[in-house]
């Protein structure tokens, strides 16, 4: 799974870069930091989990 993390993480600053967003000098860096990391944060490995407050102003639910 960190696997599969970490080239989700590099294919988005890849696209960051190509965007013009970050510097090349940037880019290099967070790609080393991304490689280096041990372990992602639980915002990683847990991205669906939503507060009570943010349930109540989702687009999806049923408008009946």
């Amino acid at each position: 799974m960190e696997s599969t993390q970490r080239e989700v993480v590099s294919v988005l600053l890849d696209h960051v870069l190509s965007l013009g967003l970050i510097s090349q000098f940037t880019y290099s860096k967070a790609e080393n930091l991304v490689h280096s990391v041990m372990d992602f944060p639980e915002l990683f490995r847990y991205p669906v989990c939503l507060t009570e407050e943010g349930c109540q102003h989702e687009c999806t639910q049923d408008p009946q």
